[in-house]
Formats: structure tokens, sequence, C-alpha cells
């Protein structure tokens, strides 16, 4: 239930959206949510940390932001891309240090309940566990949907460094920093790909992409190809894993093609171009001080 609720209340908390946008991006995210509860998953949540931790650093509320991003990387170490987001507001300094605080007390409270050794011992083991994770699977990603169609095998760490470098290009043009809508398509980028480059991504994981697919939807133009986009995403993300697909078209088509990433994949991309060619538009742009 923390998961739904807090993912409606970030929503809702977004700025300069209005009631009808955050209730059609909640719509939208409805199923991908309900399966995501159906797994008894914490996707939902690490989406509404996200989405929450954006809108208070839009309201220079940088305490609170700084520890819900930090939340989100012990909850998934992919939680740590959140950072990227302090690159668009004033006061650095002062979220790398309540980051810093707050990293610091989360990683101390444990010791609270248990031993020094064997906190030493769980933070070995869980190295461990990292350090080896890269040969368990492909997963619904980039990686996954590369093995799936073209039957070889795909250095992950290069494809995750590619997805890296694509990432942040659009993040050169720093005088779209002051511009609300383009630090809006950064979360949905941001959201997007710690889900298509994670290749450990189920089903439920992609509530925290889909998040991102509708917000970029809400706040992009509605032409034919943005819409045939979405609704591409709607039928392959949200909808194939439900009864609406029949098993078969689930089990031949969809699993073995990794046809569930494959909108998702696709919007990220276009919001990459969407930021690149993206142009000031003073109704938008919000300056920080």
């Amino acid at each position: 239930m923390l998961n739904a609720l807090l993912l409606v209340g970030s929503v809702y908390y977004l700025p300069k959206l209005n009631k009808y946008q955050k209730g059609f991006i909640l719509i939208l995210l409805s199923i991908e949510l309900m399966t995501s509860l159906q797994n008894a998953q914490s996707n939902g949540l690490i989406a509404g940390l996200f989405v929450l931790a954006f809108a208070l650093l839009e309201r220079e509320k940088y305490s609170f932001a700084t520890l819900l991003i930090v939340f989100s990387v012990f909850v998934k170490l992919f939680g740590i891309v959140g950072f990227v987001l302090f690159l668009f507001y004033p006061k650095k300094w002062k979220l790398v240090l309540y980051s810093i605080l707050w990293s610091v007390l989360l990683l101390v409270i444990p010791l609270i309940f248990i031993d020094y050794s064997q906190y030493k011992l769980l933070i070995y083991s869980f190295g461990n566990l990292l350090f080896n994770d890269h040969t368990a699977s492909h997963g619904l990603s980039v990686i996954g949907l590369l093995s799936s169609w073209f039957g070889a095998e795909f250095n992950k760490m290069y494809i995750v460094l590619a997805g890296v470098i694509v990432f942040l290009i659009p993040f050169v043009k720093i005088k779209e920093y002051k511009n609300y809508t383009f630090r809006l398509l950064a979360l949905s980028s941001l959201l997007i790909w710690v889900v298509i480059f994670n290749h450990k991504a189920e089903s439920p994981t992609y509530v925290i992409a889909m998040t991102g697919a509708a917000i970029w939807f809400v706040i992009s133009e509605k032409n034919k190809l943005n819409i045939a986009l979405f609704a591409l995403a709607f039928l392959l993300t949200s909808l194939s894993p439900t009864d609406i697909f029949p098993r078969f078209i689930r089990n031949e088509y969809i699993k073995p093609f990794t046809l569930k990433a494959l909108p998702c994949i696709i919007i990220w991309f276009k919001i990459i171009y969407d930021m690149i060619v993206f142009k000031e538009n003073s109704k938008n742009a919000n300056n920080h001080s």
C-alpha cells in the first residue's frame, strides 16, 4: 500500500502540472502499478521516491529531497542515478553535504540492532553479491533485448557505459537547466534509464519506467509519433502481462523477444532527442536564484 500511496502522492506534488495532467498520469500508470503491487515489490516506492525528490528539489526543500534519494540507493542501488538531478539546482554544496550526512546516518542505524562484526559480514556479503551479479541474467532490458533478437552475448558493462554516455549528452545544454519542461524531461529519462539498463529488470520493475513515459507523454506535443509511441508502450509494456493478451502470444512472442521493454527503450531515445533539440519556451522557464 505504501508503494501506491507514495507514488500517487508524489505525482500530485509535482509543481506546474494541473490536476487533470496529474490524474491522467496516474490513470496511465494504474495497470503497471497493480502489476507491481501484486508481485509485492518495492518498485512503486522507488518511482515515488524519485518523483517526490524531484518535486522537493523544485521547491528547494533540499534536506528532505536528499534523504529520499539517499534512501532510494539503500533500497535499490540504481537509485544512485538520482543524484544527477542535483545538476539543475543552486547550492550544490548543500545538496552534497546533506547527502553525505544522510548516508552516514543510514549506514550507522543498523548498528543499533546488530553488532559490528555481524554488520561487517553483511556488508561483505552484499558487496560480493554485487560483484558477481552481472553473470546472473539479462532481464527485460536493452541487454536482454539485444541478446534475444541477435542471439549473441554482449558485454554488459559496455552497453551500460554507452547508455550512460547517451543519457548525459542532453545535460551539456546548461542554458536549458532553468526550464521546468527540460527538467521534467530529464526526470522522465532518468526513470526509464534505471530500468532499461538494469540487467535484473523484471515485469513489475516497469512501473518505474512507465512513470517516466507517462510524464513525458503528458508534457510532450501530442503529435502522431508521440501518441503512437505511448500507445505502443501501453499495449506492450502495460497490457502484455495481463489476460488481455492470449497466453500463446505472451509465451511465443512477448517474452522470447523481450517486447515488454521495446516501447520504453524507443521512448527513452525519443526523450533524449527531445532534450537535445529542446528550445526554451519562456512560459515554462523557471529560474533558480
